[in-house]
């Protein structure tokens, strides 16, 4: 039985131990009995590695906690154990040997390393600007990323399985993240963080309300070139999200992130531009500063047999890909008890899979586009353009929406997914020509993820999906919903009043092969923008 969404994840993880290397473990425990060791040559050994680190600041927590007082960094923690309690963990904690045949250990190892990097760069940046927060902000870099520490050692095939979708089928990280676990790992560290009680500006960075959307981190590449369209207002709110304590947390970990697909890939360039105007200097010194930063982090940290951060720095454009997924002879091995795959590993049960004999039977049908009920849409249109009494609430024009759709347009299925207030989810509210067991009825989205939901609850937008463009599309779009798209293709829109999203539209014509043409598509976006302005003129007035 596999775990599914963040809170089912955090249950089975917050408990489990991470195994410290076991050569650093044995150094540790021969220095704690050496009578001559004082805490500085400790904390060297124990900086060493950051899942000791983990050790040490949750131990230092629960002391700090009964205080009512907090640790603030590395050497804090240390300072606060002494070494009767240093001694108390070098014993306590669960030790791994290298296995050099491993995937699952690599990428353990790699993921590690990658906090590691990041927390080096995010400390450099701060004392850079002399901020008064440099060991807070290098202990919250560093455990950042503490959720895929846990996922690569407790669930790798679930972590595999992630990689496996990034790598070959080009879906976004926080989508795959999203389709196999339920919930993007970002949320898993912030519950354990949480949990553990280890770092609160941690805890704040990974907070998807203070992650920037797409508009924002857009507008803050275009203050990186000084873009003259933004406005005073942009330009100030741009200025708070950098000043605030959790920026270079959360950059720090997104460049490492990023930076392990390749240094020279579009999405890294544009947050290299992003550090660039944080730290107010020239591209080539930061870019310098990066570099150096990242050998330097490689050096401190590195498991032999594992490729270092500083590796992808020298790596040029290829095909070549890193053993990053998991083969059929390490599957075998591993243990019973560790989380297994579900056959579908969305949240929702999806419809048939495309590649039955009777989806692959569908012929497709072309035939003269027409309305199926002139009468109904030209009505129904009108009712929405011009007001209606029988349009007296909110519900009654997105009804009168799907109604257009389904019995005037001819699509054989609609559905409205409506979007919650706070604009964090969308969930299904209205259809036509769905069936009472359709898993449709009970699909759930989180706006939180990236995908082409998201960008549609960012900006109004129609969204064409074709038999020719359908598998690409179908990347960009949260695997509990694949199952509702056709061969034939889908038609999505996003409804709003001003600039509030309201709603998401979708609409299809079955699996009876019958193909969207450019008469759909229009009338489509006519009765969704018509749905549009009704809501506003009923809301606003106007």
């Amino acid at each position: 039985m596999s775990p599914q969404g963040a809170e089912a994840w955090i249950e089975y993880l917050v408990r489990r131990k991470l195994p410290v290397r076991n050569s650093v473990q044995q150094r540790l425990k021969r220095q704690v009995r050496d009578s001559n060791v004082n805490l500085r040559d400790l904390g060297k050994l124990i900086k060493s590695d950051p899942v000791l680190c983990l050790y040490m600041v949750k131990t230092a927590c629960q002391l700090h906690a009964a205080k009512g007082s907090e640790v603030t960094g590395i050497d804090h923690a240390i300072s606060s154990l002494g070494l009767d309690h240093i001694e108390d963990v070098a014993f306590r904690v669960p030790a791994i040997k290298l296995n050099p045949t491993s995937t699952a250990q690599k990428m353990f190892f790699r993921s590690i390393a990658n906090s590691h990097h990041a927390a080096v760069q995010a400390r450099h940046w701060t004392q850079s600007r002399n901020s008064l927060f440099v060991d807070e902000s290098y202990l919250a870099a560093l455990f950042y990323g503490v959720g895929y520490w846990m996922l690569w050692h407790y669930a790798p095939l679930h972590m595999s399985e992630v990689q496996r979708k990034q790598r070959e089928e080009g879906v976004d990280v926080v989508l795959a993240e999203s389709d196999v676990l339920g919930c993007t790992v970002q949320e898993i560290s912030k519950g354990l963080i949480s949990d553990w009680g280890l770092s609160e500006l941690a805890v704040t960075s990974l907070d998807h309300d203070n992650s920037p959307s797409r508009q924002i981190l857009q507008r803050l590449h275009m203050r990186t070139i000084n873009d003259p369209r933004l406005s005073d207002q942009e330009l100030r709110d741009l200025n708070h999200l950098v000043q605030e304590k959790f920026f270079p947390v959360k950059i720090a970990n997104w460049l490492c992130q990023t930076t392990q697909y390749g240094w020279h890939t579009t999405k890294a360039m544009k947050i290299v531009d992003i550090i660039n105007d944080y730290l107010k200097s020239a591209l080539s010194e930061t870019l310098a500063s990066l570099h150096q930063n990242c050998a330097a982090a490689s050096r401190e940290y590195h498991i032999p047999g594992t490729m270092a951060p500083a590796a992808e720095m020298l790596f040029i454009r290829s095909n070549t890909r890193p053993n990053y997924k998991l083969g059929p002879r390490e599957i075998k091995a591993l243990p019973r008890d560790i989380p297994q795959l579900a056959g579908n590993t969305s949240s929702a049960p999806a419809g048939p899979a495309r590649d039955e004999p009777e989806a692959q039977a569908a012929a497709v049908v072309y035939e003269k586009p027409s309305l199926r009920d002139k009468v109904v849409f030209t009505q129904t249109a009108e009712r929405l353009l011009k007001g209606s009494d029988l349009y007296s609430e909110p519900r009654h024009i997105l009804q009168g929406t799907m109604q257009a759709l389904h019995e005037g347009l001819g699509m054989e299925r609609a559905a409205m997914f409506l979007i919650q207030q706070k604009g964090s989810s969308m969930k299904t509210a209205f259809t036509k020509g769905v069936e009472k067991q359709d898993a449709i009825l009970s699909f759930y989205h989180s706006l939180e993820i990236t995908s082409l939901f998201k960008r549609l609850s960012e900006k109004p937008s129609c969204i064409w999906i074709t038999p020719d463009n359908r598998a690409k599309m179908l990347r960009l779009l949260p695997e509990n919903y694949h199952g509702f798209v056709p061969e034939s293709g889908a038609l999505i829109m996003s409804i709003f009043i001003d600039k509030k999203p309201i709603a998401v539209v979708h609409a299809d014509r079955g699996n009876a092969g019958k193909i969207l043409s450019d008469f759909h598509h229009e009338r489509f976006r006519y009765v969704c923008s018509a749905a549009s302005l009704a809501l506003k003129r009923m809301i606003t007035g106007q």
